[in-house]
């Protein structure tokens, strides 16, 4: 076994292996082996399951594009990056956060993970309250409209991972946010 341990491929291991196992069935044995560690590494370092789960899920969210959100003055520039943000994140940790989701009100250690993508969730908000507050989104609920707009590709997301055959090959997301706007941007009046 390597002195040298590539942390982030063992957090990207550790990642995959709970979203296709789930946490109960997820053995930091089988982490070691597909990242070609020794498990006792992991313990020293980690101490426990629920740690290296939790420390490798905050990692990759951190570095998730969904992360890396921010505002300019063009409505539909933000809200196309975002949603961008949000499909490419997905793609890539969409299972675990899936996971998660289900498996943290049976496995309550694994709810330290929701101090790595609450922030992110609500840096989404802020650029939606951002463009209200311009006067370039209607008002109301900045939470809501942010759930309207990222509804499709949740589902989208979730129905791809499923294995269901899919009637549509992929959303673009330009034209999930012309749609979105259809019905949330102040109209300008002449």
């Amino acid at each position: 076994m390597p002195r040298y341990i590539d942390v982030d491929g063992l957090f990207d291991t550790a990642v995959a292996v709970f979203a296709e196992r789930g946490y109960r069935a997820t053995t930091t044995q089988e982490i070691a082996s597909r990242a070609g560690v020794n498990e006792a590494t992991l313990f020293r370092r980690y101490g426990d399951k629920a740690t290296l789960i939790n420390t490798a899920l905050t990692q990759a969210l951190a570095k998730a594009p969904f992360a890396q959100l921010g505002t300019t003055d063009d409505v539909v520039t933000d809200l196309v990056a975002l949603a961008e943000a949000f499909v490419d994140t997905n793609r890539k940790y969409g299972g675990a956060v899936g996971t998660l989701l289900v498996e943290m009100p049976r496995h309550p250690e694994l709810r330290a993970v929701t101090a790595a993508f609450m922030p992110q969730l609500l840096n989404a908000v802020h650029v939606i309250a951002t463009h209200q507050d311009r006067g370039q989104l209607t008002p109301g609920d900045p939470v809501q409209k942010l759930v309207i707009l990222l509804s499709p590709l949740m589902t989208f997301g979730l129905l791809a991972r499923s294995g269901a055959e899919m009637f549509v090959s992929e959303f673009v997301p330009s034209a999930l946010v012309e749609s979105f706007l259809e019905g949330h941007r102040v109209r300008q009046r002449p």
